[in-house]
C-alpha cells in the first residue's frame, strides 16, 4: 500500500516583508505608509498578517516606544535577506531587453586574461553580447580612443582621463642558445615592430643598463616573434610566464649581465562608455589579471612606453 503525503507550502510575502522592512528603518507605521505609498491601514493589515505567520507580535512597545519582539529581530533578519535577493533577481530580468554589445580589447602578451574577461563580463553585465580583439596594445589604445574598441586591458602606462593602472608585470628573457647569444659582444635582440609599448620598455631598460645590442628579428606579430625565437635569432624579453605556454626557453638567472624589469598594464575605455560598463569592467579585469601574478603598484622605476 503506498502513502501520498501533500506538501503544503507556506509563503512569505515579499510586500509584507517590505513593510517590515520599512517600518524599522523609519520609526513608525505612518511614516513607513508614506515611503510605500499605502495607506495606515494596509500597513496595520501586513503587520497583523505576519503576526499571523509568527504566532505573536511583530512589534510591541516599550515606555511609548515601538520596537521589535524576539520573533519580530529574527523575522526581519530573514525579511531583509529575502528583499536582497528580490531586489537583485528583478533588476536583473527586469533589465532592457535590448542587447548591450560590447568590444573589448587585449594585448597580444594578456590573451591568457581573454577567457576570464568574456567570462567576467557575462556575468556582471546582464544580456551583453561580446566581441574581442587581440593586437599591439598601441594598436588597441588606438581602436579604444577611436571608439572602435569599448574597454581594453594593455601593456603601456595609463594615459589621459579614460585609463588608469592595473599594476605591473614581470617580464622574463627567453632564448633559443642563451649561452652563445650572451657571449656576443652585441646581444641579438628578437623585437616587435614599433611603436609598441613593449618594445619601448626593453629598449629603454637595454640602453639605461648600458647593454650594447642590435636588432635580429622585428615583426607585427606575436607568432612570428616566437618563431625568430625558437630559431636561434635573438633574445625576446615577454611575460615571466611565457615559457611553459609557447615553448619558449628561458634564460637561465645571471646569464645575461641585464633583467627586464617589470612593464605596467593598463585598463582604457572609449569616450561615452557607460559608467556601469567601466566599473564593471574595471574590476573584471583586475579579477582576470591575478594569474601572471601582478604587482599591485606600477613600477616607477620603468620609464614611459611611447
Amino acid at each position: 500500500m503506498t502513502t501520498e503525503r501533500t506538501i503544503i507550502s507556506r509563503n512569505l510575502d515579499v510586500n509584507q516583508l517590505r513593510t517590515l522592512s520599512t517600518i524599522v528603518e523609519t520609526g513608525s507605521f505612518r511614516r513607513a505608509a508614506d515611503v510605500l505609498a499605502l495607506t495606515q491601514p494596509a500597513v496595520s493589515y501586513h503587520i497583523r498578517r505576519l503576526e499571523a505567520v509568527l504566532r505573536g507580535p511583530v512589534f510591541v512597545r516599550t515606555r511609548g516606544r515601538l520596537e521589535l519582539s524576539d520573533a519580530g529581530e529574527e523575522l526581519l533578519f530573514y525579511a531583509r535577506k529575502i528583499l536582497t535577493v528580490n531586489d537583485e533577481a528583478m533588476a536583473r530580468l527586469t533589465a532592457p531587453r535590448d542587447n548591450l554589445r560590447l568590444t573589448i580589447g587585449a594585448s597580444e602578451q594578456l590573451e591568457d586574461v581573454l577567457q576570464d574577461l568574456l567570462v567576467g563580463l557575462t556575468r556582471a553585465l546582464p544580456r551583453v553580447t561580446l566581441t574581442a580583439r587581440i593586437g599591439a596594445s598601441e594598436q588597441i589604445a588606438a581602436r579604444t580612443a577611436e571608439q572602435e574598441t569599448d574597454v581594453a586591458v594593455i601593456i603601456g602606462r595609463p594615459r589621459g582621463e579614460r585609463s588608469r593602472p592595473l599594476g605591473s608585470l614581470q617580464l622574463a628573457w627567453y632564448a633559443h642558445d642563451a649561452a652563445r647569444l650572451a657571449a656576443s659582444r652585441s646581444i641579438p635582440m628578437v623585437l616587435p615592430t614599433g611603436p609598441c609599448n613593449t618594445r619601448a620598455h626593453i629598449v629603454s631598460a637595454l640602453d639605461r643598463q648600458g647593454v650594447p645590442w642590435h636588432v635580429a628579428y622585428e615583426g607585427p606579430d606575436l607568432a612570428g616573434l616566437r618563431a625568430a625565437t625558437r630559431a636561434g635569432l635573438g633574445v625576446i624579453g615577454l611575460l615571466a610566464n611565457s615559457g611553459e605556454k609557447w615553448n619558449l626557453t628561458p634564460v637561465p638567472g645571471g646569464m645575461l649581465p641585464f633583467h627586464p624589469g617589470l612593464v605596467p598594464v593598463s585598463f582604457v575605455h572609449a569616450p561615452g562608455t557607460p559608467a556601469h560598463v567601466v566599473e564593471a569592467a574595471f574590476s573584471v579585469a583586475q579579477a582576470a589579471l591575478r594569474q601572471f601574478p601582478l604587482v599591485d603598484e606600477p613600477d616607477t622605476a620603468t620609464p614611459e612606453a611611447a
